[in-house]
């Protein structure tokens, strides 16, 4: 006997676990001396105490409606609570109680484990997939929101209300002054005294320079946000000074109220080569930190005995991260889509219309000619798919149609597009300047776009586009 308790000891003082036995009135009868390892206590100390008294006060009045609820169902239960160290640190954990409902004054076995390391590594986790998912948003919102943006000013103006946003007390600036004995390379982050400073630009000869506290950057996914941010931006600011310049040229050029082809190609041009750059840098940024995320994630789950709950929750947030990475290349592919080249227009359409035929609450019927011995340039080819999306986001937003139609040919040396839908026909402002900018994209590429849009009648829009058009820029 005395074999057989002294075996018993040994097992009680060499358990992780702080094991104790507590009356109805939760008074610790006996506990495991590893509670001085945990918590800090020697057994002696916690003799006849409510074993509550070290629990976190907001914990409490949980702990007991659960203990009361234990006492009247005489069923085992598991909790996951704070606890408080003697030295007061707050320290996370998992309890096991099971009543023993025939014993005098109502004994329960109680086991407690530490979780505060799986604790903090589940909030870390959340933390990170939060803040990935605020990041990528402010990015989407702030490149879909730069397409409006026409001045140096509302630039100014929209980067810093991003700033402000995603980084409160960050005390945003725009230097126009280049600082003494320091070179800034052109989006580049340097760091000087307690400023983050990156140069976006120069106009008239003066810097465009963001700034903002060093303190607030305290992740690597938001100096990396922080950079793309600022590249956006950089490309933007390009723009606009040779849209400016250009509009100079134009003032003294022509007074006609048509704008002509070589701008609208120019503009249109410069729009793709800013969208296969945003679509590369997301690609290559901010989609890799999510996929080694998310494989981090996967490898802790295989690795490591995780109690069921928590694993429920974390391979929640493994879902999640999968979503956000099929958004991001959603995104990409719509910033540029791929294989457009290698696939051909026909192909290419076909794939975009089977994607998007699984979400909208339309019908899509496509009829097209052979066309892949039509010699179509690159240009004309990205052109005519973005004048598909432009047509289906108007049947998406505005036409409340049942069935649209495509029908794509060759004819008298030309290609020809035609679009019809069962809509209301009617016109909005917003859908007035997309219609607007499909025949401002046709224009581009050398052809015209005949648009019909009659109440009752739905959207009829027919494009004829030479195919063997020479056009320059000059």
């Amino acid at each position: 006997m005395d074999n057989n308790q002294q075996f018993f000891q040994t097992i009680l003082n060499h358990t992780s676990d702080v094991l104790m036995i507590v009356d109805r009135n939760r008074h610790i009868i006996y506990i495991t001396p590893n509670v001085y390892e945990s918590l800090g206590y020697r057994p002696e100390e916690l003799h006849n105490r409510d074993g509550f008294d070290l629990l976190h006060p907001e914990d409490k009045e949980n702990m007991l409606q659960r203990h009361h609820n234990l006492l009247t169902s005489k069923q085992s239960n598991t909790s996951e609570y704070r606890m408080i160290r003697k030295n007061g640190e707050v320290r996370y954990g998992e309890c096991k109680t099971t009543p023993l409902p025939d014993t005098e004054n109502y004994l329960q076995v109680v086991s407690i484990r530490d979780i505060t390391e799986r604790k903090r590594m589940e909030l870390e986790l959340e933390y990170h997939k939060n803040r990935h998912e605020v990041l990528q948003n402010s990015l989407k919102n702030f490149s879909n929101d730069l397409s409006f943006v026409m001045k140096h000013a509302d630039l100014e103006e929209r980067l810093i209300k991003e700033l402000i946003t995603i980084l409160p007390n960050s005390n945003p600036t725009i230097m126009k002054i280049f600082p003494k004995n320091i070179h800034l390379s052109l989006g580049k982050m340097e760091t000087v005294s307690d400023k983050v400073l990156i140069k976006i630009g120069e106009r008239l000869q003066s810097p465009y320079i963001m700034s903002i506290n060093a303190s607030t950057i305290r992740e690597k996914m938001e100096s990396i946000w922080l950079e793309t941010l600022a590249y956006y931006s950089m490309m933007v600011f390009e723009n606009l000074n040779m849209i400016e310049n250009l509009i100079q040229q134009l003032e003294t050029a022509t007074r006609s109220k048509e704008t002509p082809q070589w701008v609208l190609r120019l503009m249109f041009n410069l729009q793709e080569q800013q969208r296969l750059t945003l679509s590369s840098d997301l690609h290559d940024t901010v989609l890799q930190d999510q996929i080694d995320l998310y494989r981090r994630l996967e490898s802790l789950l295989n690795r490591y005995e995780i109690d069921k709950e928590v694993k429920t929750k974390l391979v929640g947030i493994e879902q999640g991260l999968l979503d956000i990475i099929h958004d991001i290349r959603v995104t990409c592919n719509n910033l540029r889509p791929p294989l457009l080249r290698e696939l051909g227009l026909k192909r290419s359409l076909e794939n975009l219309f089977e994607h998007i035929q699984v979400s909208s609450t339309y019908k899509i019927t496509f009829t097209s000619e052979d066309l892949s011995m039509l010699p179509l340039s690159e240009e004309q080819t990205i052109g005519i798919y973005r004048i598909v999306q432009e047509l289906l986001n108007h049947a998406e937003e505005h036409s409340r149609a049942n069935e649209i139609k495509f029908d794509l040919y060759h004819e008298d040396h030309q290609l020809k597009l035609v679009y019809s839908d069962d809509g209301i026909g009617e016109s909005s402002s917003s859908n007035h300047l997309r219609l607007t900018n499909v025949e401002q994209r046709a224009q581009s590429l050398g052809g015209k776009m005949e648009i019909s849009l009659e109440p009752g009648c739905g959207l009829f829009a027919a494009l004829q586009l030479p195919i063997n058009l020479e056009r320059s820029l000059v």
